[in-house]
């Protein structure tokens, strides 16, 4: 998928309650010391604000074909979030597809798993056994 037809798939918030939503996730994904920027890089420099989550790296996904598209594009800077439906992903490897799955709750934002999902994309099956656990994700079974 191109660059251009990718940022046809994202978009930032368009209500209020999404702009609220969206800061919610970046609260607490600032929680997250690998995508927030708060221990070095290998080489010992401090990671810049730029370079890892801030409310400008977030955005929202609406379809199941549009995230799967978006996962599979791969390479995604440290910090980047998506929303979808009741779930927040955020990369915590910069380009290391190693997402950190936050469940989104009307009064909380709960922290899950940690899950390599262009690994799991990537090989035979890959996309059916995704769809499966992002279901059970969805519905909250997968943590149980």
């Amino acid at each position: 998928m191109d660059y251009e037809k990718l940022h046809e798939i994202i978009r930032k918030p368009q209500t209020e309650e999404e702009k609220k939503l969206l800061i919610r996730c970046f609260k607490e994904g600032k929680k997250n010391g690998w995508a927030s920027g708060d221990y070095d890089r290998a080489d010992g420099n401090f990671i810049v604000e730029e370079d890892c989550l801030n409310e400008n790296s977030i955005s929202f996904i609406d379809n199941l074909n549009g995230l799967i598209a978006f996962f599979r594009q791969g390479n995604w800077c440290l910090g980047t979030g998506i929303i979808y439906k009741n779930l927040f992903f955020m990369e915590q490897t910069n380009g290391g597809s190693e997402w950190a799955i936050y469940e989104i709750k009307k009064n909380e934002i709960k922290s899950f798993e940690s899950y390599s999902i262009k690994m799991v994309l990537d090989k035979k099956g890959g996309r059916k056994e995704f769809i499966e656990d992002l279901n059970k994700m969805l519905d909250g079974s997968y943590w149980e």
